[in-house]
């Protein structure tokens, strides 16, 4: 089995809950978010939700991952797979950490696995830079709503 792992981390001047209202806010995606253009479905484990990506090349990608764990104000993770399972599966995540001036440390990165994760690597590369600009983005629009 094939594993590569993106982990971006950033601090944010807000605190946990505003950050996790802004994440868990998915019908205001399109509004701010330049990699995730699009999220519905509900918050919630076990939850199959619908998403579209941007990639660096324009392109649009969508996933319906599952929802695996929801903890408020501090992670939210999912799960996307390419086919049955098994090929190129995603364990994307988001993880809230409360930090000492009263913002929030995020750790943002997936785990991908599976065959095709060998030629998946330029897609892959181009992904990281997709994590940063929502990074950047998600600090913006928790600034925009407080």
């Amino acid at each position: 089995m094939f594993e590569h792992r993106i982990e971006t981390t950033a601090h944010l001047s807000g605190a946990a809950h505003e950050v996790w209202a802004v994440l868990t806010d998915f019908s205001s995606y399109g509004d701010w978010n330049p990699f995730i253009i699009s999220l519905s479905g509900t918050p919630a484990e076990g939850e199959r939700l619908e998403a579209t990506f941007l990639q660096a090349n324009g392109k649009e990608s969508q996933f319906k991952p599952i929802v695996l764990r929801v903890s408020p104000a501090r992670q939210l993770r999912w799960l996307g797979k390419l086919g049955p399972g098994g090929l190129f599966d995603g364990e994307h995540y988001f993880v809230l950490k409360p930090a000492e001036d009263g913002g929030t440390d995020l750790v943002h990165g997936e785990r991908f696995t599976g065959l095709l994760v060998p030629a998946m690597k330029g897609l892959l590369a181009d992904t990281a830079k997709g994590f940063t600009s929502m990074n950047e983005a998600l600090e913006e629009r928790v600034k925009s709503v407080r």
